[in-house]
């Protein structure tokens, strides 16, 4: 039908031109070139100058199809290639979520043998990688993924893969670059916060934690400004250690800032006022910390000092107090029967050591202070059974602590967990 229309137009449009033309038999003379010219009939000019113009836009019209039909093979092969790439990417995925690590890692390298420059394929790769300890493979997966496309979680992986290959240099350089793109990111400052703290850049690790502080939630509040408190502490003893104790207790004043019961800088700041030649602030800076948390390290301090000032009565009713206050810490009862022995008041310190036997019959400096007392009373027996329970449990003279944090044993307090590196955490 189409093709006898064109055929009836086409007849009808010459019949139309033979009209015209009988009607209008006027010549247009046509000059090409200087010596060529030519006379045509005024409707041969007309109707020729329609039919170049029909044909170009004929041509124009061709040649638009043929650029619309090259455009949508195009989109139609890449979409096929995309959906064999993604069918290969699924595969491998599916097999390692469910622990085929050899079909998962077969999968992506078919899927880069078609496409070289695949990110999520090198990321995976570079999980797999890292699944088996194999760190040096692990990061070379994650630099080519990281080239394909640089996103956030590619870089968190590349700083990881630094880490564990032992080159925090490279490391902390990555972090900072994800700090570029996105100054709030939480992960990348706790990384560089815990890569300087490790290796005692207390400054460059204070920057870190006060953005964190900054940026944590009213929940995570609380532990980031314990870490603030640590790292003003570690400056803070850094200083004192170097002489410049007005600078130190500046920094251990911080440290309370952030958290009013941190014990280490409770400790450190009577130190510091003590090596200042400043023994009263000191003592009232380990009074006050010793109301709130009667510590035994806070006590022994106090003990000291009041012991090279001649004041026994005050370090009895000291730990007297204490053991009001805390009646379940073994530690200061152990203390204070130490003090009556050291005060020659042997009775009171025997009462007090067997009190503390009772709940805690193994502790060998105990027996060895009760062998100590019967040996003055002249009871060679009940002394010499003392030393020898004493002698079969070897432990320290000071009382024992235990991280809250990891558990780890110490034979005294620490003002950090050497397991963990956390600070105030280190409880009888």
């Amino acid at each position: 039908m189409p093709v006898r229309l064109g055929l009836l137009l086409a007849l009808l449009f010459g019949v139309l031109v033979a009209y015209l033309t009988s009607l209008n038999t006027g010549r247009v003379r046509l000059s090409l070139f200087p010596d060529w010219q030519y006379d045509l009939p005024l409707m041969a000019l007309v109707v020729g100058a329609f039919l170049a113009g029909a044909c170009l836009a004929l041509l124009l019209t061709v040649l638009r199809d043929l650029g619309h039909s090259f455009r949508e093979y195009t989109v139609a092969r890449r979409a096929r290639r995309e959906e064999g790439l993604a069918e290969l990417y699924h595969r491998g995925v599916d097999a390692q979520l469910a622990g085929k690590a050899d079909a998962a890692a077969k999968a992506y390298q078919e899927l880069l043998a078609r496409e070289p420059r695949h990110a999520l394929a090198h990321l995976r790769l570079g999980e797999l990688a890292r699944a088996r300890s194999d760190h040096q493979a692990a990061l070379d997966h994650h630099l080519q993924a990281l080239r394909g496309e640089e996103r956030a979680d590619t870089l968190l992986a590349v700083a990881l893969d630094y880490q564990r290959a032992g080159r925090p240099d490279e490391a902390r350089a990555t972090y900072r670059r994800i700090l570029e793109r996105d100054r709030t990111h939480l992960t990348a400052l706790r990384a560089i916060r815990d890569l300087t703290l490790q290796e005692g850049r207390w400054s460059e690790a204070l920057g870190a934690q006060q953005r964190l502080v900054d940026l944590a939630t009213e929940a995570e509040r609380p532990a980031e400004l314990d870490w603030l408190a640590g790292i003003h502490y570690e400056i803070g003893k850094g200083l004192l250690a170097e002489g410049t104790t007005q600078d130190a207790l500046g920094h251990f004043r911080e440290s309370l800032r952030a958290n009013g019961g941190f014990l280490p800088a409770h400790v450190a700041t009577g130190d510091a006022y003590l090596r200042a030649g400043d023994a009263r602030e000191a003592i009232r800076t380990w009074e006050r910390a010793s109301e709130v948390t009667p510590a035994l390290v806070l006590l022994r301090r106090l003990e000291e000092v009041y012991r090279a000032e001649g004041r026994p009565s005050r370090m009895i009713a000291l730990y007297q107090d204490a053991v009001a206050r805390a009646p379940q810490d073994l530690g200061l009862a152990f203390a204070l029967g130490r003090v009556y022995f050291e005060l020659e008041m042997l009775d009171e310190a025997a009462d007090q050591f067997q009190k503390v036997e009772v709940r805690t019959p193994d502790f060998a400096p105990l027996h060895a202070y009760l062998g100590a007392i019967f040996e003055r009373r002249g009871q060679a027996a009940d002394a010499f059974q003392e030393y020898r329970r004493a002698l079969t449990l070897t432990q320290s003279f000071e009382w024992p602590h235990r991280c809250r944090a990891c558990g780890q044993a110490h034979a005294h307090w620490q003002d950090r967990c050497p397991g963990c590196g956390r600070w105030n955490t280190s409880k009888p």
